[in-house]
């Protein structure tokens, strides 16, 4: 792949994921990683980091339109953010040992498990 196609195509993941991010709160793993390892063929692990660094800057433009609008439970945040950096750290850890394929299942098992929750949100309930 020829690099300006290879920067056009960066380019486009960055601005579907970064805008999907504000949008819908997503982005991260469920764009970039996928994106990153089939369209241009990056490892795992290193799409996971990318996509990681992505989601900073995605996360802290989002929150503070989020909180100027007071979209955000300061109480809740201040809780979950302890134990949010404890785990990342963790799981990063973990992430960095483990091989690319264990890591590919790993991760493809959650997306398809999210996606059928999202499915089965769109069935009517019985009332």
């Amino acid at each position: 792949m020829n690099e300006f196609i290879e920067l056009l195509i960066t380019l486009t993941i960055g601005f579907i994921g970064g805008t999907a991010g504000g949008l819908l709160g997503i982005g991260g793993g469920t764009l970039y990683v996928p994106a990153l390892t089939l369209i241009l063929s990056i490892e795992q692990s290193t799409a996971q980091g990318i996509s990681l660094a992505a989601v900073i800057v995605t996360a802290i433009s989002a929150t503070s339109r989020n909180l100027s609008k007071e979209l955000i439970d300061k109480s809740v945040i201040l809780t979950v953010i302890p134990i949010v950096i404890i785990c990342a750290i963790i799981g990063a850890q973990i992430a960095g040992e483990l091989d690319q394929d264990k890591l590919r299942r790993i991760f493809g098992t959650i997306l398809i498990c999210v996606a059928i929750k999202n499915m089965l949100s769109f069935i009517p309930k019985k009332s």
